[in-house]
């Protein structure tokens, strides 16, 4: 179900790239990049792309002793307000703030702690992230 609407959501914003430009609004664009975005990271390639996402951030993280889930963490802290100024300040959808916004629930697998690195999906990260993922972030595991 997940490929249903993440196939459905991307098409649509590829409809309103290239055919349908009066209804590329902010706020349309926005809503169908991020019910593509949370759809592809529940699905299996999402869990893999975030297991990948993790071991890039595991080598800056190693550089300065911390974990990559600690890094993905900040990186959400830093993207979300991002996004959200990006969106509201110019009313347009460019290309920086689509991007964040379809990277934001690839960064907070990796932030819930160890799911990505088992292939876990969104739904997964969200029913551990209370359960686990703080305690894995304050301690510095994973």
């Amino acid at each position: 179900m997940s490929w249903l609407l993440c196939l459905f959501a991307f098409g649509m914003l590829f409809l309103l790239k290239k055919k349908w430009r009066k209804w590329r609004k902010w706020w349309v664009v926005a809503t169908f990049a991020a019910l593509g975005a949370c759809a592809f990271a529940n699905t299996d390639l999402g869990g893999w792309v975030a297991g990948l996402l993790r071991t890039v951030l595991g080598v800056p993280a190693g550089w300065i002793h911390t974990n990559a889930a600690l890094l993905a963490a900040l990186a959400v802290l830093i993207c979300i307000p991002l996004v959200v100024y990006g969106f509201v300040h110019d009313r347009k959808a460019d290309r920086a703030e689509l991007v964040g916004l379809i990277v934001l629930p690839l960064l907070f697998i990796i932030a819930s702690g160890p799911v990505a690195d088992h292939g876990g999906r969104l739904a997964d990260a969200f029913s551990s992230f209370g359960r686990d993922g703080l305690s894995y972030l304050v301690q510095g595991k994973g």
